[in-house]
């Protein structure tokens, strides 16, 4: 069915889901030097660019982001401003900390390199998401030397009034009425457009991997491997989609990056994010290998973590992602890519699912990316962050069979990647559609890569294959 830029189906899209989640993907502004992501950049294209061509929205768009959004070199110009006239406005993504020993907010405005500015109030109470992952936003700031908010350490600088440019609230039933409005087709090309991709440009397999790549957005505690080409989409993905999400890539890990921070008193990324990605895995190095590598296993088995005197559960999922230089014709293949760290069988055994990613063609052109209009990502963030809350793991138990010889981790890799890969295509729990047995299949092909890789390393262990098998 050709969906890209079918003006009935656009007509249609804006019916069901309303204005304020539909984007034009189709416009593409290249805002990496100002340090934005996607799915701001699609925020203000829907905030500021209606009815205007591509190149007007782009000039619309960069001339609000030279006024608002300084530059690192600017940051001394800016300060100074703040001084000078007593207030300034800024798009940053602003959090704030809570130092209970001071009995005082920190408020972060990274592009001006301040970490204890001070926060009125007010402004809390009416967006709390700034104590706990931070929003993205146009803030207007006071220079208050007489520190009305803060410690004596604290810097002279108040944020009165924020804008938020996210989402601010979601009801996540009308998402899922509205998935009743569309045949299978329709949603799978809609999620692919609402990804940035021209569905028309890949096989159903394809964009159905590309969409297995939410799986850990809407499920919590489920592991995931991807190996691919360069220039599939990976990291634009996870970098584009949420701020829940974060990427860790290359260079040195530390555990208190991770779980908790012993001397600061301050819960790492697996405590507070929904997924965090390791990426060019093949480059990653662990300070205190030891520690770090036996409380990821433990974490990536029962969901907890405990350091030092903190004891913890997160629901956090977790991706390890690398590329591959060569042409990979089966899964056992990538034994070469899989760095050190996790060829051990026991890292391996609490990967729930491996995306054959060299599978998936590059992106090279116009060709494959979306035009007209689609979901937004700070929308789908929103709904893949509340899928999370809820359980599709006991409907799974009675569509599937899990037959042969499988482990206790096996059933819980097919559980949780089938409910995952659910929520995403059935939110709204009618799983009578034609693309339940594909998906079936691909969770028992991603689960399966994992189990013939262990048993290629411990036959004696692994030696029967399983079988996932639709109830009638």
């Amino acid at each position: 069915m050709a969906l890209q830029g079918s003006s009935d189906f656009e007509g249609k899209l804006e019916r069901v889901f309303g204005r304020d989640a539909v984007v034009e993907k189709g416009i593409h502004l290249s805002l990496g030097p100002w340090g934005v992501p996607r799915f701001i950049e699609e925020y203000l294209i829907m905030r500021e660019c209606a009815g205007l061509s591509a190149t007007s929205c782009a000039k619309r768009v960069s001339s609000i982001l030279r006024r608002f959004r300084p530059e690192p070199s600017e940051k001394n110009l800016k300060l100074d401003q703040l001084m000078s006239d007593g207030e300034l406005t800024l798009m940053d993504f602003f959090t704030v900390t809570t130092d209970i020993k001071k009995g005082v907010h920190r408020l972060s405005i990274p592009c001006l390199d301040l970490k204890k500015a001070m926060v009125h109030p007010r402004v809390l109470r009416e967006h709390e998401n700034l104590l706990r992952n931070g929003v993205w936003g146009m803030g207007r700031l006071l220079y208050d030397p007489k520190l009305s908010f803060g410690a004596k350490d604290s810097d002279p600088v108040s944020l009165v009034e924020l804008v938020p440019y996210q989402i601010s609230s979601l009801d996540i039933s009308e998402f899922q009425e509205a998935r009743s409005k569309f045949s299978d087709e329709e949603w799978l090309d809609l999620l692919i457009k609402s990804l940035g991709l021209n569905p028309e440009a890949y096989e159903e397999d394809q964009r159905l991997y590309f969409l297995a790549r939410l799986i850990p957005l809407a499920e919590p505690n489920t592991n995931m491997m991807e190996f691919g080409p360069r220039a599939t989409g990976k990291t634009f993905l996870y970098r584009n989609i949420s701020p829940l999400v974060r990427i860790v890539s290359g260079g040195v890990i530390s555990p208190a990056q991770l779980f908790y921070h012993k001397v600061h008193g301050t819960v790492g990324l697996i405590g507070v994010m929904d997924v965090v990605v390791f990426d060019e895995i093949q480059y990653l190095k662990f300070a205190g290998a030891e520690e770090i590598l036996g409380k990821l296993k433990d974490y990536m088995a029962s969901g907890h973590f405990e350091r030092g005197a903190k004891q913890a559960a997160s629901g956090c999922s977790l991706v390890f992602m690398g590329n591959v230089d060569w042409d990979v014709k089966e899964g056992l293949d990538i034994d070469r890519t899989i760095p050190r760290f996790a060829k051990d069988p026991a890292f391996m055994d609490r990967i729930h699912g491996l995306i054959p990613g060299w599978r998936l063609p590059k992106i090279t052109g116009e060709e494959h990316l979306a035009k007209g209009k689609g979901l937004a990502l700070d929308y789908l963030g929103s709904v893949l962050h509340e899928l999370r809350m809820m359980n599709f793991r006991e409907e799974v138990k009675g569509l599937v069979d899990i037959v042969g010889n499988p482990s206790i981790r096996d059933q819980q890799a097919v559980i949780r990647l089938l409910s995952g890969f659910l929520k995403i295509l059935y939110p709204d729990m009618n799983f009578d559609g034609s693309l339940l047995p594909k998906i079936v299949q691909m969770v028992e092909e991603m689960r399966g890569i994992v189990r013939k890789w262990l048993a290629a390393k411990l036959p004696h262990e692994y030696g029967e294959d399983f079988e996932v098998v639709l109830l009638s």
